[in-house]
């Protein structure tokens, strides 16, 4: 479950423009480390939405601010 909310996270990261190399260091300032499976325990993956939840958020209000 956590897995495929951190994938749609990821995907609409890169939809706003995110490189892969900038979403790979926010799930490293998550967790310490930037590679996810399905082996993620819940509080890491909980963690890791958290970030990506923010810097969507963060994206969202930038392209909303700077697209006029």
């Amino acid at each position: 479950m956590e897995l495929n909310i951190i994938k749609q996270l990821v995907k609409r990261l890169a939809w706003l423009g995110y490189t892969a190399f900038e979403i790979s260091a926010i799930v490293r300032d998550a967790i310490g480390d930037d590679e996810i499976g399905d082996g993620i325990c819940p509080v890491k993956a909980g963690r890791v939405i958290s970030h990506l939840r923010r810097y969507e958020q963060l994206g969202a209000e930038y392209l909303l601010t700077y697209s006029k």
